[in-house]
């Protein structure tokens, strides 16, 4: 149950969704920072980061700083985009060595936990990125990590009550396919 009421009214950007999350209606308190907060939150889905890599990353934030919002949220959406069961379970349970990931999807998952965790990249987790990301992909995946870490606090410190529909978010942002 959440620590404070929903408002009355959602903000209006809360209407143009497929459906009014909770996370957004709570937000709605704050009707100034919620457009903008969907907007941004639209802008990373449609980021040019391929959607699996995008999905593991959201997992990876939800897992450390322990968003059942997320987690739940997202996980229809990163099975939908290629993640397997055994992989969720493992980026959950913290243990990734256990997830069968390739060198970008382990680093991924250390880039979102020292973001997390640091608030920065190691040059060693920076440098392996590099290799397969560019530019424009890095500073998205460090958009995705401090967005996702943003809506964390506000669902975990107002104790959003969790909605199970992110399967009504599978065809927003990119295709599955597109992987640059």
């Amino acid at each position: 149950m959440a620590r404070i009421p929903y408002p009355e009214r959602s903000a209006e950007a809360v209407d143009a969704l497929p459906t009014p999350l909770n996370a957004f209606r709570m937000l709605s308190h704050a009707p100034d920072l919620t457009g903008p907060a969907i907007d941004l939150g639209m802008a990373v889905l449609g980021s040019s980061l391929p959607v699996r890599l995008r999905e593991l990353v959201v997992m990876g934030v939800a897992t450390h700083t322990d968003c059942a919002y997320g987690i739940v949220q997202h996980r229809p959406i990163a099975l939908h985009a290629g993640l397997t069961v055994d992989q969720l379970a493992s980026v959950v349970e913290l243990r990734p060595e256990d997830g069968e990931f390739d060198e970008l999807e382990s680093t991924l998952l250390t880039a979102s936990e020292e973001l997390v965790t640091q608030h920065s990249l190691t040059d060693g987790t920076l440098g392996t990125l590099r290799k397969y990301l560019t530019d424009r992909q890095l500073v998205e995946l460090i958009t995705t990590v401090g967005y996702y870490t943003m809506l964390a606090g506000l669902l975990n410190g107002l104790g959003v009550d969790i909605d199970p529909v992110g399967e009504k978010y599978l065809g927003l942002g990119r295709s599955v396919t597109e992987t640059s």
